[in-house]
C-alpha cells in the first residue's frame, strides 16, 4: 500500500460493502410474508429466496478469496460491489418469484466477492498495531447488521414497498464503487497461479449439500431420504476435495493453513460462539413480537443495545489484540456471553426493555470481545500471501455457523415444544395465532402456549451454554496469545526498518 494511503480512508468502501451485504441477510425476513403474497408464491418457493442465495454465497467465499490473491483485490472488491448493487436492482423489478430466485443468486456472487476479501483487505490495508482496532470496526458492522435488519425492514415494507429493500443498496453501492475506485490503493496480486476448477467443483458440491441439509433438515426431518443423501453427498465429495487439495499444485484451499495452531483455534473458537449468537438472534424476535407483541420495528429499537455496545468493546478488544495477550479478551468474551445467555433463560413474558436491555448489553458485549480478537489474529497467523484464502476460509465457517445456530435454535425449541404440546408441529407460535386464541374466548389454549413457548424459549438458551463452554476451553488450552504478538512486534520493528 502507498505510504501516502490513509487505512481509514480506504476503509470506509469495504466497510460500506460489508454492511451492505449483511444487512442484506437480515433484512428481507420481515418482508416475505408480504412478498409471499404479491407474488403467490408457496412457502417452499420463499424459503427458496433465503437458501438459494446462502448456498451460493457459502460455496464462492473460498474461491473469492483465492482470487484475490491473484489479482488486484481493490479491483476485485470494487466489482463485487457493483454485481451486489445490479443484483439488488434485478431483485426488486422481479416479475415472478422464480426469476426473483435466479437474481438472488445472482446477488449472492457479489456478496461472496466482498466478504471473502473483506479481511484480506483490512490486513493489507492497516499495518501491525492498527489491525485490531479495524477488525473491531468489522465486528460492529456485522453485529449491527444483523440486529437493525429486523427494524430495517420492517420500516422499509411498512412505509414503502418490499422493493425498497432492495433499492436502497444500488446508491449505497454506487457510492461505495466510487470510493472504492478513488480511495482504495492497488493490492492483492501476490501469487500467479492457476485456479484449480475441479477442486472449486468438489467444494461447491461438498459445502451446498451440506448446508442444503443443514438448512432443510428440520423440515424434511433428520432421518429423512433426502437429508441423509445431502449429507452423504456432502462428507463424500468433501473428502474428495481434501485428497485434491493435498495433491494439487495450486490448491484453492491450501489445508497446511490448518496446521497453522492459532488460526484454527481462532476458527473453532468463533464458530461455537458464533452459532450461539445465531440461535439468540433468530428466537429473540419471535418473542418480542409474538409473545411481547411487539411489531417489527419496535422489535429492532429493543435489540439496539446489541450492536451499540459493539461500538464501544469491539474496536477496544481489537486494539487491546496487539497490546496485551488476546488470549484474555479472547476468554472473557465467551464467558461473558454465557453468561448472557443464562440471564436470557431467567426472563419472563412481563420483562421491561430496561429488564432486557442489560442482559443484551452482557451479551453483545461478548461477542465484541471475542470477534475482533479472534478475527485479528487468526488474519496475523497467515502468510500475506494467502490472506485471501484465509479470509474466504473464515467467513465460510462463520457463514455456516450461522445457519447451523438457526438450525440448532430450531431444532431445541421445536423439540421442546412438542414435549410440552404434542403434535404442535415443526413450527414457531406466531402474532396473529396468539391474538386469535386471546381474542376469541380460548384464554386457557392461549396461556398454555405462551407457558410452552417461554420454557422452550428458555430451553434453547441452557441447551447452547455447552458450545459457548467449549470454545472458551479451546481458546484457553490451546490460544498461543503471546506468539501473536512477538509477531505483531516483528512486523512493526520491520516496518519502522523500511
Amino acid at each position: 500500500m502507498s505510504k501516502r494511503s490513509n487505512p481509514w480512508l480506504c476503509l470506509i468502501p469495504v466497510a460500506m460493502g460489508v454492511f451492505m451485504c449483511v444487512l442484506d441477510m437480515s433484512v428481507l425476513n420481515v418482508a416475505l410474508p408480504v412478498i409471499t403474497q404479491e407474488f403467490g408464491a408457496s412457502a417452499s418457493d420463499v424459503q427458496w429466496l433465503l437458501t438459494a442465495y446462502l448456498i451460493t454465497f457459502v460455496v464462492l467465499l473460498t474461491t473469492f478469496g483465492r482470487i484475490g490473491d491473484m489479482v488486484q483485490r481493490n479491483l476485485l472488491y470494487t466489482a463485487g460491489m457493483a454485481i451486489f448493487a445490479f443484483g439488488s436492482y434485478l431483485c426488486a423489478t422481479s416479475w415472478n418469484i422464480g426469476v426473483f430466485i435466479l437474481f438472488r443468486i445472482f446477488q449472492a456472487i457479489g456478496g461472496a466477492i466482498m466478504m471473502g476479501n473483506s479481511m484480506a483487505l483490512i490486513t493489507e490495508l492497516f499495518p501491525p498495531g492498527q489491525r485490531g482496532m479495524a477488525m473491531g470496526v468489522q465486528s460492529i458492522l456485522i453485529a449491527s447488521s444483523f440486529a437493525l435488519g429486523p427494524v430495517v425492514g420492517g420500516w422499509i415494507t411498512t412505509h414503502l414497498s418490499w422493493h425498497w429493500i432492495f433499492y436502497i443498496n444500488i446508491p449505497i453501492g454506487l457510492l461505495g464503487i466510487t470510493l472504492g475506485l478513488i480511495l482504495l490503493p492497488p493490492l492483492g496480486q501476490k501469487v500467479k497461479e492457476p485456479i484449480d476448477v475441479i477442486g472449486l467443483i468438489l467444494l461447491a458440491i461438498g459445502l451446498g449439500s451440506f448446508t442444503l441439509g443443514v438448512i432443510k433438515g428440520q423440515d424434511w426431518g433428520w432421518d429423512s431420504e433426502k437429508t441423509l443423501a445431502c449429507f452423504i453427498i456432502a462428507i463424500s465429495y468433501l473428502i474428495a476435495f481434501a485428497m485434491r487439495e493435498i495433491t494439487f499444485e495450486h490448491p484453492l484451499l491450501d489445508l497446511r493453513l490448518f496446521k497453522i495452531r492459532n488460526f484454527v483455534v481462532g476458527i473453532v473458537g468463533l464458530f461455537f460462539v458464533s452459532m450461539g449468537l445465531s440461535a439468540s438472534i433468530f428466537l429473540l424476535p419471535f418473542f418480542l413480537e409474538g409473545i411481547k407483541g411487539l411489531n417489527a420495528e419496535e422489535c429492532g429499537i429493543w435489540l439496539l443495545p446489541l450492536p451499540l455496545i459493539n461500538i464501544f468493546t469491539a474496536p477496544l478488544a481489537g486494539r487491546l489484540s496487539d497490546r496485551i495477550n488476546p488470549k484474555i479478551t479472547m476468554c472473557v468474551g465467551p464467558v461473558m456471553f454465557a453468561t448472557g445467555l443464562f440471564l436470557l433463560s431467567k426472563v419472563d413474558v412481563d420483562v421491561t426493555y430496561w429488564e432486557l436491555a442489560p442482559i443484551f448489553v452482557v451479551l453483545g458485549s461478548g461477542m465484541g470481545l471475542l470477534m475482533p480478537a479472534a478475527m485479528n489474529v487468526m488474519m496475523s497467523s497467515v502468510p500475506a500471501e494467502k490472506a485471501g484464502m484465509a479470509s474466504g476460509t473464515i467467513q465460510t465457517s462463520n457463514s455456516l455457523a450461522r445457519a447451523m445456530g438457526v438450525t440448532v435454535g430450531g431444532v431445541l425449541f421445536t423439540g421442546k415444544l412438542n414435549e410440552i404440546i404434542p403434535n404442535f408441529g415443526n413450527r414457531m407460535p406466531n402474532p396473529m395465532e396468539l391474538q386469535f386464541l386471546a381474542m376469541f374466548g380460548k384464554p386457557s389454549a392461549y396461556v398454555a402456549v405462551v407457558e410452552a413457548f417461554m420454557e422452550s424459549f428458555h430451553h434453547v438458551f441452557l441447551g447452547v451454554e455447552p458450545f459457548i463452554i467449549f470454545s472458551f476451553c479451546v481458546i484457553l488450552l490451546f490460544l498461543r496469545g503471546e506468539e501473536h504478538l512477538r509477531r505483531v512486534r516483528r512486523a512493526k520493528a520491520m516496518a519502522i526498518a523500511t
